[in-house]
């Protein structure tokens, strides 16, 4: 099962929350290894030695979705 399939209500609208609050220049200014709390549900991560972002479920740490750019627009990948 998809991490995705087993978000609550109230948790899928604080991830369409913290979705609207990434934006490319945050993307571009996270070091690896940082992350950044979206909201009080969601954090951003980069990965420690891959370019890698995702969205973590913060409590769990459980990864949700992952972030990239395509054609300068912010892309998310169900994981």
């Amino acid at each position: 099962m998809e991490a995705l399939e087993t978000l609550t209500e109230e948790q899928r609208t604080k991830l369409d929350d913290a979705q609207d609050r990434i934006s490319i220049a945050m993307l571009k200014e996270l070091e690896h290894g940082e992350e950044i709390e979206l909201n009080d549900t969601f954090t951003l991560y980069h990965y420690t030695e891959d370019d890698i972002f995702v969205i973590n479920l913060t409590e769990e740490w459980e990864e949700i979705l992952q972030v990239m750019t395509e054609n300068g627009k912010i892309v998310f990948e169900e994981l």
